[in-house]
């Protein structure tokens, strides 16, 4: 009854508006009117400049800081689903996916709301054994369950992705509340605002180029960012600007001067200079949210959703991580951080061209045939050339690291992460007990992200990946704070500390050309001390 009488007491709160909510959260309208939102013109003129200044500075910079958030879910009376979970009771399920900015929505959509809805759309029939088809399944089912949702890699008025509310839409599918955070403004005067134009020598091409790229002024809002869907009400929401570690405006403005100045390329010529070039105002950022939870000893628990450099080297990722973390250092609830981190242990995450080109023109699959092969080998040669390294930190950037002798660049950041420690003593939790596992095996962090054969399950691959000796990636992570003061020592509380976590990569490869380029996860937070001496976890 105490719980109870907690909750309803915070459930009449959360709708009162809260502190970083835009018009559109507190009113439930349309986007268009929003006076954070900026205009085509707007855009176009940010596009010139890589510091602007007077009232649209001023107007950027509200866009940079100050989240959208939605309790709208919360207040139509949405309830926590708070799964069930052999031996540990009742958990707050949090998922964890990079999205790829929404460009499959309908099947990621269907992932996280409808079963069946997502077999048909998949076309699995008969193309699936039973046993992958019930392994997706369930999957799905955990999936679906997750009460938080962590989303990288978000859209919002894009053309790609189809002018989409990627957030709006997706949360109010799950009757869920939302707050999301602007990463990146997409500026860029081809791909993006189709204000500059260049020429294919083919004349056919030509022509279906610049209907590709034709851009709707009205409903283009440029918008790349993190979101956070969640069941539980949203009390607060703030976003952290992480060190800057690329220029994303300058030095790809640079490189997309050069294109414009071309006058008839050849498509080859055309989707292999764009490659990874992305004209941006903004930087990575962590949005930092913080949910009622009535079964918290502090009433709430929050959640940080945050996406680290990729065009940089791992001590640039590291300072991101470090000030990400001073910044949450008097947070006394259960905290959870959640991101794509990209510990590639290089400088430039590998990708595909088919991933490229999809997310600058609309129908990729023709720009595909004509442009260019199916995938960029990008940083492959670095690990070919150093297979020993290689192998010995292959999916497992917590391995040893010594400089030179025994080199394991992303080590650092998560030694750093390990060493912290908050106001109130507490440590996040690297136990991995092998008991709290779903495969049974144990090691650093294989409680909160799940372990493989050899280092952990990959979260990430290229579309040919030479059979998983090169090109997967455990880039994606969640790390977990419960009430533990050491990251390591056995017997410590076990309410809020992370179980059973899953990598989704089946569900994710459903399909032949994949959900997105990044697999989802989950992982469990008991809601109690409660453990039950059943065999089975689930």
């Amino acid at each position: 009854m105490k719980h109870a009488a907690a909750f309803a007491l915070i459930l009449m709160m959360s709708v009162i508006p809260t502190r970083g909510q835009s018009r559109e959260s507190r009113e439930g309208g349309a986007a268009d009117g929003d006076p954070s939102v900026l205009s085509f013109d707007e855009l176009v003129t940010l596009s010139a400049t890589a510091k602007p200044s007077g009232p649209l500075a001023a107007r950027l910079d509200t866009l940079l800081t100050t989240p959208f958030i939605d309790n709208s879910a919360t207040a139509a009376g949405a309830n926590p689903h708070r799964p069930e979970v052999r031996k540990v009771g009742a958990v707050l399920r949090v998922g964890f996916w990079n999205i790829e900015r929404g460009l499959n929505f309908d099947l990621i959509r269907a992932a996280v709301t409808n079963t069946e809805d997502f077999e048909r759309l998949a076309a699995s029939e008969g193309r699936l054994s039973d046993s992958r088809k019930a392994l997706i399944e369930s999957q799905l089912r955990d999936l679906q369950d997750a009460d938080v949702l962590v989303l990288n890699e978000v859209d919002r008025g894009m053309k790609r992705t189809e002018y989409r509310d990627v957030a709006r839409e997706l949360a109010a599918a799950l009757h869920m509340n939302y707050a999301y955070g602007v990463e990146f403004v997409e500026v860029d005067p081809i791909f993006a605002l189709g204000t500059e134009q260049v020429h294919l020598e083919n004349a056919e091409q030509d022509a279906r180029l610049q209907q590709d790229l034709l851009v709707d002024r009205a409903r283009y809002r440029g918008l790349h960012g993190t979101a956070i869907l969640s069941r539980y009400p949203i009390r607060d929401a703030r976003i952290l600007r992480l060190p800057i570690c690329y220029d994303w405006y300058g030095k790809e403005a640079k490189e997309a001067a050069k294109l414009e100045k071309g006058r008839r390329w050849a498509a080859r010529r055309l989707f292999n200079e764009r490659i990874e070039r992305e004209v941006r105002h903004g930087g990575r950022m962590a949005l930092i949210v913080n949910l009622a939870v009535a079964d918290s000893p502090t009433g709430e628990v929050t959640i940080v959703g945050t996406h680290l450099e990729n065009k940089c080297t791992p001590g640039c990722r590291r300072n991101q991580m470090k000030t990400l973390l001073a910044n949450l250092r008097e947070d006394d609830n259960p905290l959870v951080i959640a991101g794509d981190l990209n510990t590639t242990g290089q400088n430039n995450t590998p990708t595909s061209v088919r991933n490229e080109i999809m997310s600058r023109v609309s129908d990729y699959k023709f720009w595909t045939g004509q442009a260019i092969s199916y995938f960029n080998p990008l940083g492959i040669y670095k690990f070919a050339l150093i297979p020993v390294h290689y192998v010995h930190g292959y999916n497992d950037p917590t391995a040893l690291h010594v400089p030179i002798v025994w080199e394991h660049r992303e080590q650092p950041l998560f030694k750093t992460v390990e060493r912290f420690r908050f106001a109130d003593g507490h440590a996040f939790d690297f136990r991995g007990d092998r008991e709290r596992t779903l495969n049974g095996r144990s090691r650093t962090l294989a409680d909160s992200n799940e372990r493989g054969g050899k280092g952990f399950v990959p979260t990430y691959a290229f579309s040919r990946n030479y059979g998983g000796l090169v090109g997967r990636f455990k880039l994606d992570w969640v790390f977990v704070k419960p009430f533990v003061d050491d990251p390591r020592r056995k017997g410590q509380s076990e309410a809020f500390a992370p179980h059973f976590a899953r990598t989704m990569r089946e569900l994710n490869e459903a399909v032949p050309d994949r959900i997105s380029d990044h697999a989802p996860m989950t992982v469990d937070l008991p809601l109690s001390e409660t453990w039950a001496s059943d065999d089975a976890p689930r």
